[in-house]
């Protein structure tokens, strides 16, 4: 008699499943958990024994030798669970934008295995990321047509609007890489961003959506298992920068086209305000690095250890605790515009800005000398 009840076909498996969505969140996640956790010791294995690992240098903090191709355990763990729910929740249009990502992604997935074992010079990554994020942009029509009043803007002009959103999705995909520097940032950090643009969707009847962010906080999650290991440790490189960075970059892009439409609802108010809060630490890190590499006549993309993160170690902190700390930042600073939205938004981005530049340049007043913490006068 049960048996009789339990749906036939598609169009009743997915009404069936609808009645049972923070289940199917759940195993959502958990997929992505286990296919990560399952293919990244493969990929350790098979990066030592081709030497495929990272010795350390000058700029990092790692010691030992340590496999790079962390992005391929995490690239599995989020790419199955994505494309089976699509089957069961996403419409005609997410179905066509699926099968775009699919192969961007794959593409962006190659690049970053080319580039861990060969290197890539920092203009042609640039170079392929513009054109990932242009192909996306214009073949799925997904942009930021609105700053819902930020800085006195409302709607954008289609082109403007095109040009800035890939601008926005290739800022985002390297300022996330360049927070790849110790062990568990990216990861937590992506799980933060990622886990938040889920709860959202989520609440807005987004689902199928929400269980796209779902699908990449379970891979990071597996990840971070091993990114933290002692015998199996594994970093992202990359491999895995690259695409984590660019499913971010859509999710914020996402939120932003959604926010502008359905501004109405709480969770899109202050849309632009909340994103620059979530994603605070990676762009203003970026752009500090940056500008202290131009001013030093230098390229922007050249690596260094003059990032916040850095400073956090040096200051005696281990990874683990310094990932920790910018992780609590990331969630005070967004839990603050979250608190300010229902405030006009050029009011809530005038608080939050300051707000998260002291608290991001707090490091940088203590300097350990002789053992002891001293307070010193901060620089960028």
């Amino acid at each position: 008699m049960i048996l009789d009840n339990l749906p036939s076909n598609h169009e009743e498996i997915t009404a069936f499943l609808n009645h049972y969505k923070f289940p199917v969140a759940v195993c959502t996640t958990l997929f992505a958990i286990c296919a990560t956790m399952v293919v990244t010791p493969k990929v350790v294995a098979i990066s030592k024994a081709k030497n495929l690992t990272a010795s350390p240098n000058d700029r990092t903090s790692h010691k030992g030798i340590v496999p790079t191709l962390g992005g391929i355990g995490v690239f599995t763990g989020m790419i199955l669970p994505i494309n089976v729910t699509a089957i069961l929740f996403a419409n005609y249009s997410q179905l066509i934008d699926l099968l775009i990502f699919n192969a961007l992604i794959l593409a962006l997935l190659l690049i970053g295995i080319f580039d861990d074992i060969m290197k890539l010079s920092a203009v042609r990554k640039l170079g392929y990321q513009l054109v990932v994020a242009a192909i996306y942009v214009l073949g799925a029509n997904m942009h930021i047509d609105s700053f819902l009043g930020l800085f006195g803007t409302h709607d954008i002009p289609i082109t403007y609007s095109i040009i800035f959103s890939v601008f926005v999705i290739v800022l985002l995909i390297n300022a996330y890489n360049l927070v790849d520097g110790i062990d568990g940032l990216a990861g937590v950090l992506g799980v933060l961003i990622s886990g938040y643009m889920s709860i959202v969707f989520y609440l807005t009847n987004h689902f199928f959506y929400s269980l796209v962010c779902l699908s990449l906080v379970g891979a990071l999650i597996g990840f971070l298992v091993f990114n933290f290991s002692r015998h199996r440790k594994i970093f992202l490189g990359d491999t895995g920068s690259l695409i984590v960075g660019f499913l971010l970059a859509l999710e914020v892009v996402t939120y932003l086209s959604l926010g502008a439409r359905e501004s109405q609802l709480i969770m899109f108010k202050n849309a632009p305000v909340i994103v620059l809060a979530l994603v605070s630490y990676p762009l203003f890190d970026t752009l500090r690095v940056f500008f202290i590499r131009i001013i030093n006549k230098r390229s922007p993309f050249s690596p260094d250890r003059n990032h916040i993160h850095h400073r956090l170690v040096d200051l005696g902190l281990k990874h683990k605790y310094a990932t920790l700390i910018i992780g609590l930042y990331t969630i005070i600073i967004t839990g603050l515009a979250i608190l300010l939205r229902d405030l006009p938004i050029n009011k809530a981005f005038f608080i939050i800005l300051p707000a998260g530049i002291v608290l991001l340049l707090f490091p940088f007043i203590l300097k350990v000398k002789s053992g002891k913490v001293k307070w010193v006068v901060p620089t960028l």
